[in-house]
C-alpha cells in the first residue's frame, strides 16, 4: 500500500497525440488479447493488448508516420501504415481469408500465459525489457521478488534455482546477479514461474524454478556487454563483469568474467533470559556483537560449442568461481547473576578460501525430423575450503574494561574438499502434435573430506596444545542413481496433462576418525501429475501433485564450530537426514482487458525437516545446530495482478496470505515443538516511464511480511524497500537505485528453548546507495549461447 501512495505524474511528459480503436472479426465480433505493436523506423515505439470488447488506445505519440501491426492467434499479422498528424480512430478486422490453415503455437501473444506446469510471462516486443537486464526483470514477474543481495524469493520461499533456456545456471547470490544484470532483457522470449517441478528436473529443493527463455536470433557475430557498480552502506563494496559471445559459421565461442568486493558491518544483539530455577545461578545474558567483513568474489567461464552438421552438436564448458573472505567478530558478553554479574570480551578473528572449479562435456543430437532429442553430459567438479579462526575470551572489570584473566583462547580450521563426477543421458521423443515422451537416467559420485583441526592456547608458555576432544576427520561419500520418465498429452482445446515419476536411490557412507557413523540406502520416488483446464483464453485452471527432496549441504554435515563468544556457537551435523517434501496446487489464471490475475491455493507438507536450533549445554553454552527436527505443514493463497493503469505506469503486485503448523522435539526429545502460525505479506513492483524519449524510467518496489512463527522462532515485522531511476543513453545503461530506505530490513527473533528465552536483533547494514554503467556492444541479434543443465547441478546446489 505504500507504494500506490508514490505517484511522478508531474514528471511525465504528455505529447499531444493518441491513437485507438477496436479490433473485431469479419462478423464484426470483438476480439480480446489481440498484440498490437506501434512500428516507426524499425523500431518498436509502442505495444498494448485490447481489452475484453477489442478496445485499445496508444496515447502520447508524436506527428509522424507509422506502422501499426495486429497480431493474434489463429489469423496472420497484419500491418497498417498510419499517418498521425491529429488524434487518430484506427478500427481494424481481421479477414476469414487471412485465417491460419493450420495454428502452430509457439508462444501465445497474452502477456500471462498459463501452460500445463509452469505460468509463462511472455516479454517479447514488450516495453518492460527495453533498456534493463534480465535481473532487473525479473523483479516485473508474477510471484518473484529480488534484492541487491542477489536473492530471489518466490511465494515467500527463498532458495529458487535459475535455469536458462531449460539449462541450470550453477551461479548463486550476488554472482549470479551480477551474471544476470550483464545479460541485456532485449533478448528476452519469456520467464517461466515452476512452483510445482515436474520430474524431469532434480528432485533437489522445494522453493520453485525460474526458467529465463531468450529469442532465437539467427545473426554471426560478436555481442557483449561490460558492467560496472558500486555501492555504499556503511562501508563500500564494487563489481565489474564482462560478457562476450562470438558466433561464426559452425563455431560459437562464449566467456565472463566477473570480479566484486563486497564489504559490511554487520551488528547482532543476543539477549537470553533464564528461569528463575536455573542450577547455574545465571539470570540474564546479553551479548552485543559487530562483524567487519570483506569479501572477494571472483569467477571466469569459457565454453565451446562446434556444430558436426545441423543435427548433431558437441560442446565444454570450463567454469571458476572463488571468494575469499575475511571477518573480524567482536563480542561483548554481560552475565547476570543473583549475587554478582560479569563481564566478558572476544575477539573472533575468521578467515575463509573456497575454490570451485568444474567442467562439463556435452553432446546434443537432433535424431529425427519430428524432434526426437538426444542429450549426453559428463561433468567433473572440484571444490575445496579453508576455513581458519582464532577466538579470545578476556573477562574485564565492571567499571573500566581491564582485563582480570582470559577465560578462553582457541583456534580452529576446517578443511573440507569435495569431489564429484556425473554423467547424465536425456532423450526428448515426439510422438505426434499431441504427445510426446522424455526419459533419461543419470549417475552421480561424491566424495567429501571434512578435516576439523582444533587448539587450545597455553597462556603461561604461548604454545598452542592440541585439543583432541574437539578435532576429528569425517569422511563421506556419496552415489545418487536416477531415472525419470513424463508424459505430456494435449487432449484437446480445453483439456491436457502431464504425468511423470523420478526414482533416486542413494548410497552414502560417513566415517568419524574411521569408525562409520553413517550407513544408508535408500530408494526414494518422486511422482507428478499436472491437469491443466482451459475453458476459453481468458480463464485457465491447472491441478497439480509433486514430491522433492531436501539433502543437506555437505557444509551442514561438517563438524565445524564457528563461535560468537565462548559461551556460544554455531556446529554442523554430521547425522542430518534428507527431509521429504510434498506439495498440491490449484491454479487459476484469469485475463481480462489490461488486467492479469493468478491466484494459487497450495498445500505442502515437509517431513524430518532440516533447520538451525538452539540448545543450552550443561556448560551453560548455547549450541545452534542443523537438526531434523519433525514436520512442517505449510497452507496458503495467493493472488498477483498484474496491470497497466497508465501507458506510463505498470504494477505488479502479489498478496500472500497462509497458515503453518511445526510439529516435532529436539535435543534427545528434551524440547518439543508445536507452533501455530498464520502468515501474510504484501509486495508491490512499480514501474513508471518519465520519458519514454529520453530512456528515463523509474521503478519502485516495497515488501511487507507480517509478524509469524516459524518452529520455535517468533519473526518480527520486515520491510523491504527499494527505488531505482534508469536512465539509457545509446548503447550505455546508468542505474541510479537506493535500497531499505527506513532501515527496517531487519531480522527480530523471539527464539524458545524450553524455559529459556532468546531474543536476537541483527541488522546486515543493508541501507545503501548504489551506481551502476552498463555498455552493451557488437550484434544483439547474434545467437545466443548454447545453455545447458550440467549433470552435477544438484550437487553444485549443495556446496
Amino acid at each position: 500500500m505504500l507504494l500506490m501512495c508514490i505517484i511522478f505524474s508531474s514528471e511525465v511528459a504528455h505529447c499531444q497525440y493518441a491513437v485507438e480503436g477496436v479490433v473485431t472479426s469479419e462478423q464484426k465480433t470483438p476480439i480480446p488479447d489481440v498484440f498490437i505493436s506501434l512500428i516507426q523506423n524499425d523500431a518498436l515505439v509502442k505495444s498494448v493488448l485490447t481489452d475484453s470488447i477489442g478496445y485499445y488506445k496508444l496515447n502520447n505519440l508524436q506527428q509522424g508516420t507509422y506502422q501499426l501491426n495486429f497480431s493474434h492467434i489463429g489469423y496472420v499479422d497484419s500491418l497498417v501504415t498510419i499517418n498521425i498528424t491529429k488524434n487518430t480512430i484506427q478500427n481494424f478486422q481481421f479477414q476469414e481469408n487471412n485465417k491460419l490453415s493450420e495454428v502452430v503455437i509457439t508462444a501465445e501473444k497474452s502477456m500471462i500465459e498459463r501452460k500445463t506446469d509452469r505460468l509463462r510471462f511472455n516479454l517479447a516486443n514488450s516495453d518492460l525489457t527495453i533498456g534493463t537486464s534480465v535481473w532487473e526483470t525479473l523483479n516485473k514477474t508474477p510471484f518473484v521478488s529480488t534484492n541487491e543481495d542477489g536473492n530471489i524469493d518466490m511465494l515467500g520461499n527463498s532458495g529458487v534455482i535459475v535455469y536458462v533456456n531449460n539449462r541450470r545456471k550453477r551461479l548463486s547470490g550476488e554472482v549470479l546477479m551480477n551474471y544476470l544484470k550483464s545479460l541485456p532483457a532485449d533478448n528476452l522470449e519469456a520467464i517461466e514461474v515452476i512452483t510445482t517441478p515436474s520430474s524431469r528436473f532434480e528432485a533437489e529443493g522445494g522453493a520453485g524454478i525460474i526458467n529465463i527463455i531468450t529469442k532465437k536470433n539467427k545473426e554471426e557475430g560478436l555481442e557483449g556487454n561490460a558492467s560496472l557498480s558500486a555501492r555504499q552502506t556503511r562501508l563500500f563494496s564494487e563489481a565489474g563483469s564482462i560478457y562476450l559471445n562470438y558466433r561464426k559459421a559452425k563455431w560459437n565461442i562464449y566467456g565472463t568474467t566477473y570480479l566484486s568486493n563486497r564489504e559490511r558491518l554487520t551488528n547482532y544483539e543476543k539477549d537470553i533470559f533464564y528461569p528463575p530455577n536455573n542450577p547455574l545461578d545465571i539470570q540474564t545474558r546479553f551479548i552485543d556483537r559487530e562483524n567487519t567483513s570483506k569479501m572477494l568474489f571472483s569467477g571466469a567461464n569459457m565454453g565451446v560449442d562446434y556444430e558436426i552438421n545441423k543435427n548433431h552438436i558437441v560442446g565444454m564448458i570450463f567454469d571458476y568461481s572463488g571468494s575469499d573472505e575475511n571477518q573480524r567478530r567482536d563480542a561483548i558478553s554481560f552475565d547476570a547473576y543473583s549475587v554478582s554479574d560479569s563481564l566478558t570480551f572476544t575477539k573472533n578473528n575468521d578467515e575463509a578460501t573456497d575454490r570451485t572449479y568444474t567442467l562439463n562435456l556435452n553432446y546434443q543430437g537432433k535424431l529425427s525430423e519430428k524432434g526426437t532429442l538426444l542429450t549426453f553430459d559428463m561433468d567433473f567438479l572440484e571444490f575445496s575450503s579453508d576455513n581458519t579462526g582464532i577466538s579470545k575470551t578476556d573477562v574485564v572489570t565492571l567499571d573500566d574494561n581491564d582485563v582480570l584473566y582470559i577465560r578462553d583462547w582457541f583456534r580452529n580450521a576446517a578443511i573440507q574438499d569435495i569431489q564429484n563426477t556425473s554423467f547424465r543421458l536425456d532423450l526428448e521423443l515426439p510422438i505426434n502434435d499431441n504427445l510426446s515422451f522424455e526419459t533419461g537416467v543419470k549417475f552421480s559420485f561424491s566424495k567429501v573430506d571434512n578435516d576439523l583441526n582444533f587448539d587450545n592456547r597455553d597462556a603461561q608458555a604461548m604454545t598452542w596444545i592440541e585439543d583432541l576432544t574437539r578435532s576429528n576427520f569425517f569422511e563421506y561419500d556419496e552415489n545418487i542413481n536416477a531415472f525419470y520418465a513424463v508424459v505430456n498429452h494435449t487432449l484437446s482445446d480445453r483439456w491436457s496433462y502431464q504425468i511423470g515419476t523420478r526414482f533416486e536411490n542413494t548410497i552414502a557412507k560417513g566415517r568419524l576418525e574411521g569408525a562409520q557413523v553413517v550407513d544408508r540406502n535408500y530408494t526414494n520416488f518422486f511422482p507428478t501429475v499436472f491437469l491443466k483446464y482451459a475453458p476459453n483464453n481468458q480463464h485457465n485452471f491447472v491441478v497439480s501433485v509433486s514430491s522433492r527432496i531436501t539433502r543437506p549441504s555437505f557444509w551442514d554435515v561438517n563438524p565445524f564450530r564457528e563461535y560468537t563468544t565462548d559461551k556460544t556457537f554455531f556446529e554442523g551435523n554430521p547425522f542430518l537426514n534428507p527431509s521429504r517434501y510434498y506439495r498440491q496446487e490449484l491454479n487459476y489464471t484469469r485475463s481480462k482487458g489490461k488486467i492479469r490475475l493468478v491466484a494459487q491455493l497450495a498445500a505442502s507438507q515437509t517431513y524430518d525437516e532440516i533447520f538451525s536450533l538452539p540448545l543450552n549445554s550443561e556448560e551453560d553454552i548455547i549450541i545452534n545446530r542443523k537438526t531434523n527436527y519433525g514436520n512442517k505443514y505449510r497452507y496458503t493463497a495467493s493472488i498477483t495482478m498484474a496491470t497497466k493503469i497508465q501507458p506510463w505506469w505498470r504494477i505488479n503486485a502479489t498478496s500472500l496470505f497462509g497458515h503453518v503448523q511445526t510439529t516435532g522435539s529436539y535435543a534427545d526429545d528434551t524440547i518439543s515443538i508445536d507452533s501455530n502460525t498464520l502468515l501474510y505479506s504484501l509486495a508491490a513492483n512499480q514501474a513508471f516511464t518519465l520519458s519514454k524519449e529520453k530512456g528515463l524510467s523509474l521503478t519502485v518496489f516495497a515488501k511487507n511480511t507480517f509478524p509469524f512463527t516459524l518452529v520455535n522462532t517468533e519473526i518480527g515485522n520486515r520491510l523491504e524497500t527499494e527505488i531505482v531511476l534508469r536512465k539509457n543513453i545509446g548503447n550505455f545503461s546508468l542505474s541510479l537505485s537506493g535500497r531499505d530506505l527506513f532501515r527496517s530490513n531487519k531480522d527480530l527473533y523471539d527464539i524458545r528453548v524450553g524455559d529459556i528465552r532468546i531474543n536476537d536483533t541483527n541488522y546486515h547494514d543493508t541501507r545503501s546507495v548504489a551506481f551502476a554503467v552498463r555498455y552493451a556492444f557488437g550484434k544483439s541479434t547474434v545467437k545466443d549461447q548454447r545453455y545447458r543443465d550440467p549433470g552435477n547441478s544438484d550437487i553444485q546446489r549443495r556446496l
